[in-house]
């Protein structure tokens, strides 16, 4: 399909390229990659009942051994196409295409294997009830049903992969809406679904505008749960959404997250650590370490050392495999991004370091300057909110607990990192850090076996781990009594008195 250059929705095992028709260009050089089909409400609706159909007549009788089958088989297939999938996703996006084979990609591939392969998930465990010695209790962890799932446009094939991996391995069905903007891995994940085994319906993936197909996603009552991953605002919007038919959901949102480098750090490895926690994919991933919070008595050799190392990156097309600087995913994003830094160095803040790039970049991408900013003004707005791109605001503190302080003075708690040699002090800060994920001499790195997810504004619930494939499921709770006892001769005394 990618070789025609349209790509249409999935729905119901097949796919519908009936529909709004858009271009997609790539913001690595201005290209034409194709175009994508956009689903209208109605066609939306169509997958919706698909996914319902599905899970009725089919998921929610197929075993969790057949489902781990199945996913097993999906990643030996998405392994196939790797190449091409890496291919695609740094088109449609503008990331390194080096990130996208050597990082996003096998990550993604390993994730799927993780939910075929992972023994912590039981559908059912015993328990015994203390106050009724003569019964029992099975607790039963059901499938939510049908699960809207939304992702963001930064890590669309990563994305897709967590949001239908472990809700199909709870025994869901899904309908996934991919970014608009950056569909295309999504969409292909979704035919190798059906290339895999997948029954029809079981995963459904259709684009399109927010207003359109989340918005028909939100309000479906005939959907049991929303996962949500993108900005604060929007996630407010789908929350209030979907209040009105009581539907589960989980939100995966902005941050603004701490790197505390303390004193006594190897050095080497945090200024390559804070290098990879900021620029990987130019800023474009909820958990970069946005706020860089460096001990006053290092600050000037840091910050000095950094800038050496960002002048050594290398400029140029993301598709050569080269390149370091990923380009920005879409116009509206790179305009926020010159907004915020423009009207934050028009507020004090201080400009330590911009990279020249503009005369080796693509001169019909989308990108913005790997930069540095400073400013003793904690309140400046592009201290506080996300910015969402390659620019790294400096912080100095003078010990421990005002590192602590400064970290948690924000309305997000997505991520943080904590550098230094004395790992117990390490351990200490982390659990003090209002974050979902604290990071200890690394950043970034994402294991399939652990929860992420935010604390304050950042979110609510989790995706990946046990805890993120409980959260695609409901309590479902027998108690088991095999004959009349003594207890249901007082139970029931209360409204039969003994004698009447």
């Amino acid at each position: 399909m990618a070789n025609s250059k349209k790509w249409g929705n999935i729905i119901g095992g097949k796919e519908d390229l009936e529909g709004d028709n858009h271009i997609l260009t790539s913001p690595a050089d201005g290209s034409e990659i194709g175009e994508v089909v956009y689903a209208s409400k109605a066609k939306v609706e169509t997958a919706i009942d698909s996914s319902a159909a599905a899970f009725e007549n089919k998921w929610l009788h197929t075993s969790l051994r057949d489902r781990k089958s199945l996913l097993q088989k999906l990643a030996h297939r998405v392994m196939e196409r790797s190449d091409e999938y890496a291919n695609l996703e740094s088109l449609n996006t503008g990331k390194t295409i080096r990130q996208s084979m050597l990082m996003d990609i096998p990550l993604g591939i390993e994730h799927i294997r993780y939910f075929a392969e992972e023994n912590e998930f039981r559908e059912s465990r015993k328990i015994s009830h203390p106050e009724y010695p003569d019964t029992t209790g099975e607790i039963q962890f059901a499938p939510m049903g049908v699960v809207g799932a939304i992702a963001p446009w930064n890590v669309p094939f990563l994305m897709a992969v967590w949001k239908t991996a472990p809700a199909l391995l709870a025994g869901n069905t899904v309908v996934l809406k991919p970014s608009h903007f950056t569909p295309l891995t999504a969409l292909e994940l979704g035919k190798d679904a059906l290339y895999a085994g997948f029954p029809p319906g079981a995963l459904n993936v259709v684009t399109g505008s927010g207003d359109v197909v989340g918005d028909t996603i939100a309000k479906s009552r005939k959907i049991s749960m929303v996962s949500f991953t993108g900005s604060t605002t929007t996630g407010k919007r789908v929350m209030s959404a979907a209040s009105a038919s009581v539907k589960k959901v989980t939100l995966e949102l902005g941050g603004k997250s701490p790197n505390i480098v303390f004193a006594d750090c190897d050095i080497d490895h945090a200024l390559k650590g804070v290098l990879f926690g900021l620029y990987l994919n130019s800023g474009q991933l909820c958990e970069s370490g946005s706020r860089l919070l460096v001990q006053s008595s290092i600050k000037e050799e840091f910050v000095s050392r950094l800038s050496k190392l960002l002048e050594a990156m290398k400029a140029g097309n993301p598709m050569d495999m080269t390149t370091d600087v990923s380009a920005i995913s879409n116009r509206k994003q790179l305009d926020k991004i010159t907004t915020m830094v423009n009207e934050g160095i028009a507020g004090g803040a201080t400009l330590l370091y911009r990279k020249e790039i503009q005369a080796i970049v693509p001169s019909g991408g989308l990108y913005y300057p790997p930069t540095i900013i400073s400013s003793p003004n904690l309140g400046l707005e592009i201290l506080q909110e996300e910015i969402f791109g390659p620019v790294l605001s400096v912080v100095e503190f003078r010990d421990e607990k005002e590192a602590i302080e400064i970290a948690n003075k924000s309305d997000y708690g997505l991520a943080a990192g904590v550098w230094s040699k004395d790992i117990e002090k390490a351990k200490r800060v982390a659990s003090t850090l209002m974050a979902g994920t604290i990071w200890i001499n690394e950043y970034h790195l994402l294991s399939a076996a652990a929860p992420r997810g935010g604390f304050k504004q950042s979110g609510v619930g989790r995706e990946l781990g046990l805890e993120g494939i409980l959260e695609y499921t409901q309590t479902r709770h027998i108690f088991v009594n095999k004959g009349f006892n003594d207890q249901d001769t007082v139970a029931y005394g209360l409204v039969i008195a003994e004698g009447e």
